[in-house]
């Protein structure tokens, strides 16, 4: 009997299932739209009365209010806001909080001596002037809708599927109807302008990594992009690269943040007043706020004998007074050859690639693998290797006197001297093939340019056209290391209260490098003997002296007893080497010593007579 209830109830609820109809009671299940970064392409239907998509977009936003619903059919264009100020500031006085710093001692080490250092407080820095994005939404959706009917105007079809908020401009991805060639709608760039009323617009086609082609409208209204928001917005990204430096934001909102040891060294160009020493004062302040004196050094060169540079004059990251000589800034430039040359030498011995993998090492094992010749040498041998960033305000100036020896160290530092840890900021207001040479550009692949007057400038530093485009005012076009893809963004602005603010605070008695405060210039620029033969050097002698007096041929032993850097003292060595003082490279070792005293004495005296 229950066998047969069972399945009795099973019949009356297929015979439900399939026969009973359910009668309609009055309601609608409304679709939820979900917008995505990039809506598929809608085809016209034969209600759209020739109106485009953004323009019903536009109504259904207006009727939102009446409208129990949206319609499945309407199509709503993203808008995509990435420039929400960032407020909250972390832990601590600083981004990176160190403990106090106290006063310099000249007797230690830079680590020991900056064992305590803190860097500038967050406080130091202006906020952002508060921007609401959101409430220009319709006005950018009636762009949208203009930019679709001016390309109807001249018989192209396509859709705006996107649209990305910057502070200077806004990017509008459209998709093309299939079979349009690109080349179609990059050629009505001024058409375009002159339709939305602008003075220019670039097109990026395709935008990198997607189908769709990009174009850039200039803002009615411009937001503020400051150094301390940059900063917050990026403080974890930032805190895993050796040099961090603050550019600003993208076209999309973003901010463009970039490690100056990966680059390995950056070209920054653009006329007066477009805002290439506003950046330059950026990444200096960059620095500044992340990195203590012991981690990276400067080096600021400015040949033009102005006075932006000087604020900076007294802050404890210098390793030599501001240089304004042109003589002494192309002997400088010739110094940091023979540096990043002693530098690959101590890598070298030490058994590793860089510098990240040298001051990875423990002291212990440094002197291990480096392995002293004496208790003096011992003691030379740093520990700790800091990051040099050599900054060049006015490039044309040096190239315009000194055009052969300034390319020749510049080309040299930028082929070699990533893995010694010295990198290149250089600028100049004449981007012309004179100062912007193809070999100094091939080797600086990171390039900035501002607002150009021309297209032949926009080439000679991007290699593409399009900054003669730019509006001024820190827009820029940005070429990251490895790509060959712009990047459009805002500069990062700082105001000479911030500047005034952070170098008082960190405002200390000087640490210069002796080697660079005992250089000297010769008349025709460079260091001493740097265009000198061995016989018209002065110390040749007294170091053929101390080589024989000592038994071994060694640089540091001249480096020590003449207090001269090591590019100098190598050179009097293989100077030896070549008259048969000394023998050939040993390794790690001294040379031999090939003469006694008296052997070369008699040597001597045999020649003269």
């Amino acid at each position: 009997m229950d066998a047969e209830l069972r399945l009795l109830g099973r019949l009356l609820w297929w015979y439900l299932r399939t026969h009973l109809t359910l009668p309609a009671i009055g309601l609608r299940f409304r679709p939820r739209l979900r917008i995505l970064p990039i809506v598929p392409m809608i085809q016209e239907t034969p209600c759209s009365h020739g109106r485009s998509p953004a323009e019903r977009g536009n109504e259904d936003d207006d009727d939102a209010a009446e409208s129990p619903g949206p319609s499945a059919n309407a199509k709503i264009i993203p808008i995509h806001h990435h420039n929400e100020i960032v407020r909250q500031e972390p832990q601590g006085s600083s981004l990176f909080s160190v403990s106090r710093r106290r006063p310099p001692v000249e007797t230690i080490s830079d680590q020991e001596r900056f064992a305590d250092y803190e860097l500038p407080p967050l406080k130091l820095l202006e906020d952002a002037q508060p921007f609401d994005y959101r409430a220009h939404d319709q006005q950018l959706r009636q762009r949208a809708a203009l930019l679709e009917k001016t390309f109807t105007d001249f018989d192209l079809h396509v859709q705006v599927v996107g649209i990305n908020t910057g502070p200077v401009v806004t990017q509008f991805e459209i998709a093309l109807e299939k079979g349009l060639r690109v080349h179609k709608v990059t050629r009505l760039a001024e058409d375009i302008a002159i339709s939305l009323k602008v003075p220019s617009v670039r097109i990026v086609a395709p935008i990198p990594g997607k189908n769709t082609v990009g174009i850039e409208v200039p803002n009615e209204l411009r937001a503020d992009v400051r150094l301390k928001e940059v900063l917050l917005a990026s403080a974890k990204k930032s805190a895993l690269f050796k040099i961090p430096l603050f550019l600003g934001k993208d076209s999309e909102g973003r901010p463009l943040v970039h490690d100056l040891a990966d680059m390995p060294h950056l070209l920054i160009a653009g006329t007066t007043g477009t805002g290439k020493s506003v950046c330059l004062n950026t990444i200096i302040l960059s620095i500044l706020m992340t990195r203590r004196p012991d981690e990276v050094k400067l080096i600021m060169l400015d040949p033009k004998g102005g006075v932006e540079m000087e604020v900076y004059g007294k802050i404890p990251h210098l390793m030599h007074p501001i240089v304004t000589d042109m003589k002494k800034s192309e002997a400088i430039l010739a110094w940091a050859v023979d540096k990043m040359e002693e530098r690959y030498d101590l890598l070298r011995r030490a058994r590793v690639r860089n510098i990240a993998g040298y001051n990875e090492l423990k002291p212990q094992e440094i002197l291990r693998r480096v392995h002293p010749e004496d208790d003096e040498e011992r003691r030379q041998i740093p520990l700790h290797m800091p990051y040099i960033v050599i900054v060049i305000d006015e490039m044309a100036d040096l190239m315009l006197q000194m055009k052969k020896e300034v390319e020749g160290h510049i080309i040299r530092l930028a082929q070699k001297s990533r893995a010694a840890g010295i990198h290149l900021v250089v600028a100049t207001q004449k981007p012309t093939v004179d100062v912007i040479t193809g070999l100094i550009k091939s080797n600086l692949p990171s390039r900035i340019c501002f607002k150009v007057t021309n297209k032949t400038d926009s080439r000679v530093v991007l290699d593409a056209m399009g900054a003669d485009k730019l509006l001024g005012k820190g827009d820029m076009l940005f070429l990251p290391p490895g790509s060959s893809d712009l990047i459009r963004a805002q500069g990062t602005y700082a105001s000479d209260r911030e500047i005034q603010a952070v170098v008082a605070a960190l405002e200390a008695a000087p640490c210069y490098a002796p080697e660079l405060m005992q250089l000297q210039v010769n008349d025709k620029g460079g260091p001493l003997s740097e265009r000198l033969g061995k016989r018209e050097d002065e110390l040749y002698e007294a170091a053929i002296e101390i080589v024989l007096r000592e038994g071994r041929g060694s640089v540091s032993l001249l480096q020590r007893a003449l207090g001269i850097g090591y590019g100098r003292a190598a050179r009097l060595i293989d100077f030896m080497a070549e008259d048969g003082i000394v023998g050939g490279y040993n390794g790690s070792n001294a040379r031999e010593v090939l003469y006694t005293p008296e052997q070369w004495a008699a040597v001597r005296n045999a020649t003269a007579g």
